[in-house]
C-alpha cells in the first residue's frame, strides 16, 4: 500500500505543470510590470514570500490572509500606476500598512 501511495504522489508531482516559467525569480530585479504580468498563482507565491520577508523575527508565526490580500491590492494598484518601478520598492510601501 505504501508503494502504491508513493507512486501516486510521485506521478502527481511529475505531471503537475510548473507555476513559474523560470526556476528562480530575482525579486531585486523584478519590475512592477513584470509582477503584474504574473498569474494569480505566481503573485500568490511572491506575496507569501513577501509576508515572510517583512515579518519581524519576534512576531507570531501566523498568516493573516485578509491582510495579505490588502497588501496585494495596494501593490497591484501601485504597480499598475508605476510599471517601471522596482517591485520591492512598491512592496516596501505596501507592506508598511
Amino acid at each position: 500500500m505504501k508503494v502504491l501511495t508513493a507512486t501516486i504522489v510521485a506521478a502527481a508531482l511529475l505531471s503537475a505543470s510548473p507555476v513559474l516559467a523560470a526556476e528562480t525569480a530575482d525579486l531585486s530585479k523584478l519590475t512592477c510590470a513584470d509582477f503584474t504580468k504574473y498569474d494569480d498563482n505566481n503573485r500568490g507565491l511572491i506575496m507569501m514570500w513577501l509576508e515572510g520577508y517583512y515579518t519581524e523575527e519576534d512576531e507570531p508565526a501566523t498568516i493573516d490572509f485578509g491582510k495579505m490580500a490588502g497588501h496585494l491590492a495596494q501593490l497591484l494598484i501601485d504597480c499598475q500606476a508605476n510599471p517601471d518601478k522596482k517591485m520591492l520598492d512598491a512592496a516596501d510601501e505596501a507592506m508598511d500598512n
